[in-house]
């Protein structure tokens, strides 16, 4: 089975719902709940690869401070390892209040902290490269390794023989292909969401935005749609694979690392491309059930078990 070293965001995430408007002239907003959890997309998809029984090393930063302490707690709480986290006194840590709708959209107030510094220094490659597989995550909120920094680290990797895989998040930048373009060329595989395709691609249909990454030199590319389920293509074969029912929606943050979480604990089992994608509609599908990015996803069995296919 593979072994997976993650790279990317690790953040403290305060999940506040449901909230349906917000005003300033009111002192007090009462809301039904407020939870603290482990957030950032490498975060979230290490811990459910790891429970997923994929070992898997995050490689992120964070401050010398209380959120810090409560990531790296839960972190050694579940079992996984924490080599890879770099800790400095002179950041802190990344924080992100998700503020939840009741339809269980949510938006982020979001501070990067110790998360927008973390650049190639702050990364053991000798470590990293141990791994069979290199995956980065939220690739548009790391500017430390913006500048030639992942694209150094993907690049040892194929030399090293390793997968290299990517998620990129919202460019808020608005840069998009400009900063992804060096990068494509060294992607065994791409997953981004439908809306993140279509501003780095400017392609309208999801068939030609992936058709564009192929062009671009990435030899397997999964556009992430939601309920619609996926769009998978690589250089021999294009499909959709349809999502998974939900029965109970309840909060979407963190269904795209999920659903990054199944995608490689399917390949890791040396499943077939297309079978992996449908493990990672189901790995989705149960995380925005639950509360948080986190928790929902316990075990393999569990993405086994849930195989109820929308019409």
């Amino acid at each position: 089975m593979y072994q997976i070293s993650c790279l990317g965001m690790a953040v403290a995430d305060v999940i506040v719902g449901p909230v349906e408007s917000f005003n300033f002239s009111d002192d007090v907003t009462l809301v039904e709940h407020m939870t603290a959890k482990p957030g950032g997309d490498a975060s979230n998809v290490a811990i459910n690869l790891n429970r997923l029984g994929v070992t898997t090393t995050l490689f992120a930063k964070v401050g010398n401070d209380l959120w810090g302490n409560f990531l790296l707690d839960y972190y050694r709480d579940n079992e996984m390892p924490v080599t890879g986290i770099t800790r400095s006194t002179e950041v802190s840590t990344a924080t992100c209040i998700a503020l939840v709708a009741q339809d269980a959209e949510r938006v982020f107030l979001y501070q990067g902290g110790a998360t927008d510094s973390f650049c190639l220094d702050d990364i053991n490659l000798a470590e990293l490269l141990k791994a069979d597989v290199v995956h980065a995550s939220g690739y548009y909120l790391l500017p430390g390794l913006e500048q030639g920094g992942l694209q150094q680290i993907f690049e040892l990797a194929q030399a090293s023989n390793k997968l290299t895989s990517l998620d990129v998040g919202w460019d808020n930048s608005e840069q998009w292909l400009s900063l992804i373009a060096p990068l494509l060329p060294f992607l065994d595989y791409f997953l981004p969401t439908e809306n993140e395709a279509q501003q780095i691609s400017g392609c309208s249909k999801v068939e030609q935005m992936a058709q564009f990454f192929i062009d671009a030199g990435v030899k397997n590319v999964v556009i992430k749609a939601g309920a619609k389920g996926a769009y998978a293509q690589n250089r021999n074969q294009a499909k959709w694979v349809k999502g998974q029912k939900v029965s109970h929606l309840v909060d979407t943050t963190g269904a795209g690392d999920g659903f990054v979480s199944g995608f490689w604990a399917a390949l890791a089992r040396e499943q077939d491309f297309f079978e992996a994608v449908a493990t990672a509609n189901r790995a989705g599908a149960i995380v925005v059930q639950s509360l948080g990015s986190v928790g929902a996803i316990q075990n393999y069995q569990q993405l086994q078990q849930a195989a109820t296919v929308i019409a």
